[in-house]
C-alpha cells in the first residue's frame, strides 16, 4: 500500500482550537457532558461527534486522516511498532491510557507524555483522546483502497477510531481499530487532522 505525504497536526484538536472554530461558525458545539465542560485549553476537546470533527478539519483547511494514514504515522512512517514508541509495553509514563492500564476517564494536557511520542513528534498517537479517522468500518482490509484514502465506499454502519484512550479499553497498539456509529461521542473521543503536502518546488 502507497501513503500519500501529508501534513499532521502534533496533536489532537484542543479546546482552545475548536473554540477558534466555533467562534468562526464552522463548528458546532461539542455534547455536553461534566467531564468536557469547562476543561482547560490544552485539553482534546472531546465529546465531538464525526461530523463535529468533520468540521473542525474543514476549518483547518485540510481533512480526517485516513485508518491507513493514521496507523502509518502511529507507527514512525510504517515501523514494525507495535506501538507509537516502540515495543515496549505501555506504562503511563508513556501515554494516558483508560481501562486496567491507567484507569483514568479525565484526559491530560495534549503532548505531555514525550517518551511516547512517535519518531517524528507526534504526541498522543496512543493515549489521551481516541481519535476518529474519515474511514468506514469493514471488517478486513480486503479491498481497501491501495493508495492510503479513506475507505468511504461502501458505507457501512460505523466509522472507524483509532489510538486508544481514557475511559476506554481499546487497545493502544498501532494496528488496534475500533468502531462506533458516526453520531457517538464521550468523554474520551477528539480527531486530529491532516493536509496535503504541496509542491512550490518552481518548475
Amino acid at each position: 500500500m502507497e501513503v500519500p505525504t501529508v501534513e499532521i497536526m502534533q496533536s489532537e484538536a484542543t479546546v482552545a482550537m475548536y473554540q477558534r472554530c466555533l467562534d468562526d461558525g464552522a463548528c458546532d458545539p461539542h455534547d455536553s457532558t461534566a467531564l468536557c465542560d469547562g476543561l482547560p485549553d490544552d485539553r482534546p476537546r472531546t465529546c465531538i461527534d464525526w461530523d463535529r470533527a468533520d468540521q473542525f478539519c474543514a476549518w483547518t483547511g485540510g481533512r480526517m486522516l485516513s485508518e491507513a494514514e493514521f496507523e502509518y504515522a502511529a507507527r514512525s512512517r510504517g515501523a514494525d511498532y507495535t506501538y507509537p514508541w516502540g515495543n515496549e509495553d505501555p506504562t503511563c509514563d508513556l501515554a494516558r491510557l483508560g481501562c486496567d492500564l491507567c484507569n483514568t476517564f479525565n484526559t491530560a494536557p495534549v503532548c505531555t507524555h514525550p517518551d511516547g511520542d512517535t519518531e517524528q513528534g507526534l504526541c498522543d498517537m496512543a493515549g489521551n483522546a481516541i481519535e476518529w479517522t474519515a474511514d468506514w468500518f469493514h471488517n478486513t482490509y480486503d479491498d481497501a483502497p491501495a493508495d492510503g484514502s479513506a475507505w468511504v465506499d461502501p458505507v457501512s454502519a460505523f466509522r472507524v477510531m483509532r489510538g486508544g484512550g481514557v475511559g476506554s479499553c481499546a487497545g493502544p497498539e498501532t494496528r488496534k481499530r475500533t468502531f462506533h456509529e458516526p453520531e457517538f461521542w464521550y468523554a474520551g473521543g477528539s480527531v486530529r487532522c491532516a493536509r496535503e503536502v504541496v509542491d512550490e518546488t518552481p518548475e
